[in-house]
């Protein structure tokens, strides 16, 4: 997916590259659209493990579990380039796969509750109020945008500075929580 998109990922590009039979693929997979599902389905869980947790909300400190879900997005495995390709091919294939559609919306609607629950769980923590449900979404934004950044020839811009760009995020959202009781806007 990475090295030739959604419409060049050939079964006979996969079993050359993979080194195994078609009639392999067939056993196992079935087709070529099952086969994409299951591959998709492992990046999933690998993304999903690494902003995951057990107990969204329930971490001791809520702030230093948004910092690692971050970091862990931004490991260098996760990050890679060649992951971030065929991050972009599985949702090219997800316009017309409601099967690959589904696991996608699955997963940012995982990552999304898990930011708003620890922005949630930092305002309580710091008897702040702000809205965080927008934060847990914009942070969510910000990180695809991280990681177009990444995928950039020449554009200078690293995994260091994508965990930076998330983390003073974070930082500005819960300064202008308010502790006074006064509502911030949209909240």
């Amino acid at each position: 997916m990475a090295n030739y998109g959604p419409g060049g990922a050939s079964v006979e590009k996969i079993t050359r590259v993979a080194g195994v039979s078609r009639g392999l693929v067939r056993h196992h997979f079935g087709n070529k659209q099952k086969l994409m599902v299951e591959a998709f389905g492992r990046l999933v869980d690998e993304m999903r493990a690494a902003f995951g947790g057990e107990h969204p909300g329930e971490e001791p400190d809520p702030v230093a579990a948004l910092r690692t879900a971050i970091g862990n997005e931004f490991e260098g495995t996760v990050a890679s380039p060649t992951r971030a390709h065929a991050w972009f091919g599985f949702w090219q294939a997800a316009q017309g796969d409601p099967d690959i559609r589904k696991l996608n919306d699955d997963l940012y609607a995982e990552e999304r509750e898990r930011f708003t629950e620890l922005f949630r769980a930092a305002a309580l923590e710091r008897g702040l109020q702000i809205d965080h449900r927008e934060a847990g979404s914009a942070l969510v934004a910000l990180v695809d945008g991280a990681w177009n950044e990444l995928l950039m020839e020449g554009a200078g811009f690293g995994l260091d500075d994508a965990r930076k760009l998330c983390d003073h995020y974070i930082d500005m959202v819960l300064r202008q929580g308010r502790a006074d009781g006064e509502r911030p806007a949209g909240s």
